[in-house]
């Protein structure tokens, strides 16, 4: 539980904006599901309140956290070796998000690569060191 609350708090408080470096397996899905959950459980909590103040809730959620995802799929794409502009692949008509969930589920590269050296965790372990 602490090691998903650090993830996801490195992710919004130092990594916010940053689209330089990788972003692994690890770090990425950590967050985006963290993120999902907690979302889920705020808008929910707030529509039950009141629809409108639902609606406003999740306007302000959804514009604050607009540039951390999109800087951790980048980082993220980075990890696979791939340039920032292949978070477009979900752009593709029918295949587009098939093919990008098969560029987020895959593994990263395990060695440094022209985005930066492979991630680690705080022990300086690769995180993603698992070969499926």
């Amino acid at each position: 539980m602490n090691q998903i609350i650090a993830i996801v708090k490195d992710v919004l408080l130092n990594k916010y904006a940053k689209i330089t470096g990788r972003a692994n397996r690890t770090e990425f899905w950590t967050y985006v599901l963290t993120v999902a959950i907690v979302l889920a459980i705020v808008e929910g909590i707030c529509y039950a309140i009141s629809s409108y103040l639902g609606y406003v809730i999740s306007i302000i959620l959804g514009l604050a956290l607009v540039v951390p995802n999109i800087c951790i799929s980048v980082r993220r794409m980075h990890d696979l070796g791939k340039g920032g502009g292949y978070i477009f692949v979900a752009c593709i008509p029918l295949v587009g998000w098939i093919w990008y969930l098969v560029l987020l589920l895959s593994p990263s590269e395990m060695q440094a690569n022209r985005f930066g050296d492979v991630p680690t965790t705080d022990l300086n372990i690769p995180i993603d060191s698992v070969k499926n």
